[in-house]
């Protein structure tokens, strides 16, 4: 009698409880220990199957995925997600265009040229508005003198040139831009030199760094090889708004120019500063960037945040350099501002470099919002004045 009874309202709970789900009741029923044998319906099986399936889609796992594929879950997640929510559209790609990323960067550096160029009039050692005496009690002891910012700088330049007297030397720039991006990997392809990859579970190695540094570092010299003749170029045309010459003339005009007076050799005049100091920032940062790699755990956002920050510190250590390299792109041409009293005729870079130190214009052009004469300047001047008023 008891079984009839068990028999009987096993019959009813498939009969009535199947039509609103009632699985979790029928499945505890049967795991049960020391249940009687019991007769699973049909509709029952594939109830069970489906809500297995359902579950199996949930999660983003197949029925043969194991728990050592747990670290590409999300991507599974997101792959099924998108899946089910547009079957027919293929994923979006994360990583952008690189000819969008190119030309955004043509049109950031055509919009900001005027004050490129005004930094480049700066490195040259050229200041058309005198400085102005500024005293703060709190900060300073003595009066500094202060020089005009780049915003009035610039302004200065389109006062006397118009707005399109802003954009000297805008086409070598565009140029040297667009050879980077069609031949700064010419190098690598032709050595099939390929970016060393990693496997999945592998820890950044000394290996792994060697390589890619190495890899980077060609990438750096190829770039700056082919594109140092379109810098001196447009050094020399941003040079001419000093002595208002007329010499350097158009991209091919100026390269015509430039190997009839110095030969090809004058189209890399400074080649060797600027690809010194770009080297140096690309070591440092590529050096640290490693070592925090390996000794502090930090996500992928994070280390893009501090590959800049290293970069830029980098950078200001080592800018000496790109003055002495705009400096020596412009010496020797037959322009004021490249010619005594204004500039000394350098033979090396390292007589620039050291130059640039003695008179304390190393720095010219780093800081372009907040800028002072340097001290030895104003020691220079002053024992000058006290010499001719002794005479």
């Amino acid at each position: 009698m008891e079984h009839m009874e068990y028999n009987r309202r096993d019959a009813q709970a498939g009969g009535l409880g199947m039509g609103g789900g009632d699985a979790d009741n029928l499945m505890r029923r049967t795991t049960a220990p020391r249940a009687p044998p019991v007769v699973r319906h049909r509709r029952t099986e594939s109830l069970a199957e489906e809500h297995s399936s359902l579950m199996t889609l949930e999660s983003g796992q197949d029925e043969g995925d194991s728990p050592s594929s747990s670290c590409q879950g999300s991507e599974v997640e997101a792959s099924s997600a998108s899946s089910l929510d547009s079957p027919g559209k293929s994923p979006d790609h994360s990583r952008p265009n690189q000819l969008v990323r190119f030309c955004l960067r043509l049109g950031y550096n055509a919009i900001f040229y005027p004050y490129e160029m005004a930094k480049v009039l700066i490195q040259l050692g050229h200041e058309p508005i005198q400085a102005r005496p500024f005293h703060l009690q709190l900060l300073h002891r003595r009066p500094r003198l202060f020089l005009p910012g780049v915003h009035q700088y610039v302004l200065h330049i389109q006062r006397l040139d118009g707005y399109l007297g802003m954009y000297r030397g805008l086409t070598a720039r565009l140029a040297a831009s667009t050879v980077d991006y069609l031949l700064g990997d010419l190098v690598l392809a032709l050595l099939h030199f390929h970016p060393y990859k990693r496997a999945p579970r592998e820890e950044p190695s000394l290996k792994e760094f060697s390589w890619n540094f190495a890899r980077d570092s060609l990438r750096l010299a190829t770039a700056v090889v082919l594109t140092q003749p379109f810098y001196v170029v447009m050094v020399r045309q941003i040079a001419q708004f000093v002595g208002r010459e007329r010499m350097y003339e158009g991209l091919l005009g100026s390269l015509m120019t430039l190997i009839k007076q110095e030969g090809y050799a004058g189209l890399f005049t400074g080649m060797a500063p600027r690809l010194l100091g770009e080297w140096s920032v690309l070591t440092i940062t590529s050096l640290l960037a490693h070592l925090c790699l390996r000794l502090i755990p930090m996500s992928r956002s994070q280390q893009q945040y501090n590959s800049a920050i290293v970069q830029m510190l980098a950078s200001l250590l080592v800018y000496p350099m790109e003055v002495t390299s705009a400096c020596m792109a412009g010496s020797g041409a037959p322009l004021a501002a490249c010619e005594p009293p204004r500039m000394p005729l350098y033979n090396h870079w390292a007589d620039c470099l050291t130059d640039l130190y003695a008179r304390g214009g190393h720095n010219r052009g780093a800081i372009l919002f907040w800028r002072t004469v340097p001290r030895i300047q104003l020691l220079r001047h002053q024992d000058g004045h006290v010499v001719r008023s002794g005479q």
